[in-house]
């Protein structure tokens, strides 16, 4: 937005300078007092800018004028005559912004929109339905569990699945029951193996999520932070 305000301004530096040497150049050559066709037609000559040889006029100075953009005031002399002249141009907003080099800002703006959209993109591909916890990060679409480096836990099969449990639960909680019907359906008792499970999966969450375990009151567990 400051680069196009900018370019803008600048813009409207350019035209008052092509207005201020093209009036000076012509009143260097003007010899009659009055403002003549030729006057006109010789000072458009003198513009660089060609969409001002339309817009621009010579004028007698005056006090007050309804025009935005005008030339520095010259003193024309000639015997006993003295005159001040300055030029003046009609240029709208949509005019000086065309004359405007807006091709930074639009750059600018259209970077600006590209970085958006990969972003959202991007974020749909690799940061939606993610789920943070510690500085573990699990993606449902892969099944994956990845540390702060990017990198995939190395969990076991079994270990794997129930850390799945738990990313399921909501509050990271499981009773003992949903565990081993989850993971030994076929088993009549599988506390010790659930045990076992658990105690040699703590020091992975410990090491590699910031996380621990703990055995919660009325028989389950809880992932909780260290």
């Amino acid at each position: 937005m400051c680069t196009s305000i900018n370019s803008y301004r600048c813009a409207e530096t350019a035209i008052v300078q092509d207005m201020n040497q093209a009036l000076e150049k012509t009143l260097a050559v003007k010899r009659e007092a009055w403002i003549t066709p030729d006057t006109i037609q010789n000072y458009r000559e003198h513009l660089r800018i060609k969409d001002l040889k339309s817009r621009s006029f010579v004028s007698y100075a005056l006090e007050k004028n309804d025009y935005s953009l005008c030339s520095q005031r010259y003193q024309w002399q000639k015997g006993r005559h003295s005159l001040m002249f300055q030029s003046y141009a009609d240029c709208s907003f949509g005019t000086i912004w065309g004359l405007s080099d807006q091709r930074l800002a639009l750059f600018l703006t259209l970077s600006a929109m590209l970085w958006m959209l990969f972003s959202v993109v991007y974020w749909r591909r690799n940061g939606a339905g993610r789920m943070f916890f510690g500085s573990m990060t699990y993606v449902p679409l892969e099944h994956s569990f990845r540390d702060v480096q990017g990198k995939e836990i190395p969990f076991t099969p079994m270990q794997h699945q129930l850390m799945e449990l738990f990313m399921a639960s909501g509050d990271m909680k499981l009773s003992k029951i949903t565990i081993c019907e989850s993971l030994w359906p076929k088993k009549p008792d599988a506390s010790e193996t659930l045990y076992t499970l658990i105690r040699r999966l703590k020091p992975v969450v410990s090491e590699h999520c910031g996380l621990t375990i703990t055995a919660e009151k009325g028989g389950g567990y809880r992932l909780k932070y260290l």
